[in-house]
């Protein structure tokens, strides 16, 4: 399936018993725009016949059908110029009905939403040629399995003497079409046997995307393990402020959502009579009313001078000590129970005692915490002390298997130690603000590069990659609907791209995303020798 048989509305196409088994060739083209791919098939241009062009286009920004459902087809052969423009309900998929008028060689552009690709093309004069492709010169024959195609972005251009084919007695066989753009998109070649086919329609409803492999500077990055938690201001522990039996207010599990002021534990003295909170409770209230009346009777006292000044602050302090300490009860404390609250909202992160167990004052009962910014905290052995003090960026890879910078999240490196902890190894740090999927208590990976010497080398980004079995390969694009699957060797990685040994060039076109997805229906029937024939 890799190439469709082209069908236009109104086609019929009668085949006799005689040439049920001739194949006419399909050509197919490929160009790229900044932010279009423009992939077109026809079985050949014949003077006088209708010819049947099918283009797809796909948007570069999600790869997806281009928006619009309007295109223009210019057909240029010498003086010659034919237009038509078509309106499609198909999303991406233009159909064209071509009756040229001249032969030659000429181009064939196409005009959709405000970018354009040329190609190169030959529009022949007979029914003489079995194959749409052969071209017939004065002295010798010669077979192009497939044309050129050049694709210019917003220009027109005249190839007529730069693609005039000189022979003397050699017999050629062109097995790629050229494409070339003012893009840099490079040469696509058509499908080959053994290829993957995915149609155009199929990686539209996926998540897909090719990309040029590239060659750059390039240094990996120190990759490690780290763990989330939150940062100081983000948590904090319910402790008991006085001895009793915990009793939880509520339905209190881990995870539950708790508002800054809410109640969360109550503490009762139960059977131990002289830890009781009640009984405790009274006691402060007596005592501050005790120390109360004192002061206010010494205050008397002291304005008539009978009292000295010791005496009156002595009573004014102990009545301060005492309301202090009632008034703190009081707040907490409720039909015969002092009530704990958390000071923050979020949710509760740990529970530390059970239903019914005794505590002393200032044990630790829950920690509540809330989302917002984390530290992430790793460590690293000695021997990468260097990278850690020439730090570029740091990329974190997330759970979800997406990859973040931590600059670009707003997030900074906070600790790069100088010396090393208990464990001789040195801790290292970055702080960031909340992330996708990321919780305090996981654990992501963090990839940290350094300013050191980089080296030249091809590189993809990381999704092209997928392993199997132990080795590593990806799908290089052949054609637009059709991927050969190939082993590479790979090297250092930053987070985002991922350097290639061997297995794949510069410039070649690699599927980034959907990899998965062309893995799985690798098992399906491969692109048969004849795809792209109409039989």
């Amino acid at each position: 399936m890799a190439f469709a048989v082209l069908s236009c509305g109104g086609h019929s196409h009668e085949h006799s018993e005689e040439a049920a088994h001739e194949h006419s060739h399909v050509h197919a083209f490929t160009a790229y725009t900044p932010h279009m791919e423009f992939f077109m098939q026809h079985e050949g241009l014949v003077v006088g016949e209708k010819s049947c062009i099918t283009l797809y286009v796909t948007d570069l920004e999600n790869f997806k059908p281009v928006g619009s459902n309007v295109a223009t087809a210019i057909l240029k052969v010498g003086d010659k110029e034919q237009k038509m423009q078509v309106e499609t309900h198909d999303k991406g998929i233009f159909h064209f009905d071509f009756i040229p008028d001249v032969a030659g060689e000429g181009h064939l552009g196409f005009e959709v939403g405000g970018n354009s690709a040329h190609f190169h093309i030959e529009v022949h004069c007979g029914h003489n040629n079995d194959e749409a492709h052969t071209h017939e010169h004065s002295s010798d024959e010669h077979n192009h399995g497939e044309a050129h195609a050049h694709g210019h972005s917003g220009h027109d251009h005249n190839h007529g003497d730069a693609h005039a084919h000189e022979h003397s007695g050699e017999d050629h066989n062109h097995s790629e079409v050229h494409v070339h753009d003012h893009s840099g998109h490079g040469i696509v070649t058509e499908g080959k046997p053994g290829d993957i086919p995915l149609s155009k329609e199929q990686s539209w409803k996926i998540d897909f995307a090719t990309d040029i492999a590239a060659e750059e500077s390039f240094a990996g990055a120190v990759k490690v393990a780290a763990k989330v938690e939150a940062v100081p201001s983000n948590f904090t522990t319910i402790v008991a402020t006085t001895s009793g039996k915990v009793q939880f207010a509520g339905n209190l599990v881990v995870g539950k959502n708790v508002a800054a002021g809410e109640a969360v534990f109550y503490l009762e003295g139960g059977d131990v009579t002289d830890n009781d909170a009640a009984v405790k409770f009274a006691e402060a209230e007596s005592n501050y009313e005790l120390a109360k009346a004192d002061f206010e009777r010494k205050k008397l006292l002291f304005i008539d001078k009978i009292v000295s000044e010791r005496d009156y602050q002595a009573a004014e302090a102990a009545y301060k000590q005492a309301e202090a300490r009632f008034n703190s009860m009081k707040r907490h404390f409720g039909n015969g129970k002092v009530t704990l609250c958390s000071t923050i909202g979020g949710y509760v992160s740990e529970l530390l005692v059970s239903n019914g167990d005794y505590v002393e004052p200032g044990t630790p009962l829950a920690k509540v915490q809330r989302n917002g910014d984390v530290n992430i905290s790793a460590e690293l052995p000695v021997r990468y002390a260097a990278q850690l003090s020439s730090i570029e960026s740091v990329n974190i890879e997330l759970p979800s298997g997406n990859v973040v910078n931590v600059e670009e999240n707003g997030g900074r490196v906070s600790v790069v130690g100088s010396s090393v902890n208990n464990c001789n190894m040195l801790p290292f740090t970055v702080t960031v603000g909340e992330l996708e999927g990321v919780v305090p208590g996981s654990v992501v990976t963090l990839y940290i590069n350094s300013a050191d010497e980089k080296s030249p080398g091809v590189t993809l980004p990381r999704t092209a990659i997928v392993e199997e079995m132990g080795s590593f390969f990806v799908f290089v694009q052949n054609s637009p609907v059709s991927f050969e699957k190939r082993s590479v060797e790979v090297g250092e990685t930053d987070g985002y791209r991922v350097k290639i040994v061997s297995g794949v060039k510069a410039g070649e076109r690699v599927v980034t995303k959907g990899a998965i997805s062309l893995k799985l229906s690798q098992g399906a029937a491969a692109l048969d020798p004849h795809a792209g024939h109409v039989h």
